[in-house]
């Protein structure tokens, strides 16, 4: 299958969005280059809006620290405290705790260490983690250069809406989604994709007509044949 429809998507989402990292708390955190604090801001986000995720992941970095060290000694009570901006915060501080317990004990507190092991050792390691699943895994993978194409709730809606799948698994939308996007974009497209459905492809009253996809989008088209 060729890439030429991903090739279109792309390139109207560029000409349409700018990517920040003042908008994504992953791609904030990735500046220094430590997987281990892109995973700590992952989980953070979960289920929650990217503001509350920056205001948690700032209270953590300057309450508690983004190092395994510096959490695996504060312990989980805070954590918890510092993280509560953002929700879920017993759950979120325990996987925390218990991913920074990983990193210290089997890859000396350095997890590029277990990147550097192959997308599916990061996988079998991560997932092994209560509170961290297939998108928190699949966002670290893809901030640190593999091709796979992470899904969140936006990308879900954007993608059946577009009718690029039809799946109601995350692993089945992953899939359908890599099948449309060049391995070396799909973090990119990844990013564009929340922001389509963030600021134009909503929940509730879609913006539809300011869409740059709206003639390629099977939502748009059974709209406009119900009308």
């Amino acid at each position: 299958m060729g890439y030429e429809l991903g090739d279109e998507i792309l390139g109207r989402l560029r000409g349409t969005f700018q990517l920040s990292s003042r908008e994504f708390v992953a791609l904030s955190a990735r500046r220094d280059g430590d997987p281990f604090r892109v995973l700590v801001a992952v989980i953070i986000s979960q289920n929650t809006s990217e503001r509350n995720a920056f205001e948690a992941f700032g209270r953590l970095s300057s309450s508690v620290g983004l190092t395994p060290e510096a959490i695996l000694k504060a312990g989980v009570d805070a954590v918890r405290e510092a993280i509560r901006p953002a929700g879920l915060q017993d759950s979120k501080s325990a996987a925390i705790v218990e991913a920074a317990r990983l990193t210290l004990e089997k890859y000396g507190g350095d997890l590029r260490r277990l990147l550097e092991l192959g997308e599916e050792a990061v996988r079998r390691e991560l997932t092994a983690v209560r509170g961290i699943g297939y998108k928190t895994v699949d966002v670290l993978l893809a901030s640190f250069g593999y091709p796979v194409l992470p899904v969140d709730t936006h990308v879900r809606r954007v993608a059946r809406r577009l009718g690029l799948s039809r799946s109601s698994s995350y692993l089945g939308i992953r899939r359908d989604l890599e099948r449309v996007f060049r391995p070396e974009v799909r973090f990119e497209a990844h990013l564009l994709l929340i922001k389509l459905g963030r600021e134009v492809c909503k929940a509730r009253e879609p913006r539809c007509a300011g869409c740059p996809l709206s003639d390629l989008c099977a939502y748009y088209r059974a709209q406009l044949r119900a009308a």
